[in-house]
């Protein structure tokens, strides 16, 4: 296992690099062409050099040519006064800036792909559905038409009693206690929930991988990226989150 992270971060890295040698224009015919009929069938490739053009160029607005002038300036006057002659401060140093931008993107794009923040997968995935209720006239509205209101405005903390109410009176419907447990994912209590919501995955209801998936999230907002995948790979083809279970699989 360890050895396939090392190989395949290593890829990812060679891959960063190849990308920048491509930006920067530091390939012959020969390797650009090379590099653009893979760029065409590889997914990974297409999404860094979307990523280091973006960064690349955020970089040049928010560095000004002026501001680089007289960043660099400073730095290579004292580096040159330490290790070269003093004729070498009158070479330009333009290839010198554009060649440090394009290390900084490198090294910025590197830092996002690998940093657990570089998306935030749980608000990505999350996207609770919207709780129903039988609807009823306005004065015959109960504790769990509210709840329902107030989980589908995601104030959670507000919901979470009124829902752990009928919960305890009714704990085998399952729709009460699918979106009990994930109100308890949403206010971290996640050990409960994944107790409430695996009785929902063990019955036979229309929530049953639903729940599921909502296990799974509740691993992935502990950072168990294991745990989550295997309840990921629970969730079967044709049903709700098979199709987000399988992009968040492939993310982790």
């Amino acid at each position: 296992m360890f050895k396939k992270y090392f190989i395949d971060k290593s890829m990812t890295e060679d891959k960063i690099l190849l990308t920048a040698r491509y930006v920067e224009g530091d390939m012959d015919e020969t390797e650009r062409i090379g590099f653009e009929i893979r760029v065409q069938n590889e997914l990974d490739l297409q999404q860094h050099l979307k990523d280091y053009n973006e960064i690349h160029q955020n970089l040049k607005i928010h560095l000004a040519p002026d501001q680089k002038n007289e960043l660099l300036r400073d730095t290579l006057y004292a580096v040159n006064k330490q290790y070269f002659v003093e004729e070498a401060r009158v070479a330009s140093i333009t290839p010198i800036i554009n060649w440090m931008t394009g290390i900084a993107a490198v090294l910025l794009l590197g830092f996002l792909i690998w940093v657990p923040w570089r998306n935030n997968l749980y608000s990505v995935y999350a996207g609770n559905s919207a709780m129903s209720v039988t609807k009823r006239s306005a004065e015959k509205k109960t504790d769990l038409d509210q709840a329902a209101q107030l989980y589908n405005q995601k104030n959670f903390n507000a919901a979470k009693p009124l829902l752990e109410k009928q919960y305890m009176a009714e704990p085998e419907n399952a729709i009460v206690a699918y979106y009990y447990g994930n109100t308890l994912v949403e206010t971290s209590n996640v050990d409960d929930a994944r107790a409430v919501l695996n009785n929902v995955y063990l019955g036979t209801s229309k929530f049953k991988y639903d729940a599921a998936y909502s296990i799974a999230l509740s691993y992935l907002k502990n950072d168990r990226k294991a745990e989550c995948k295997i309840w990921l790979q629970k969730i079967p083809a044709g049903t709700a989150h098979y199709k987000d279970a399988i992009e968040l699989f492939n993310k982790l």
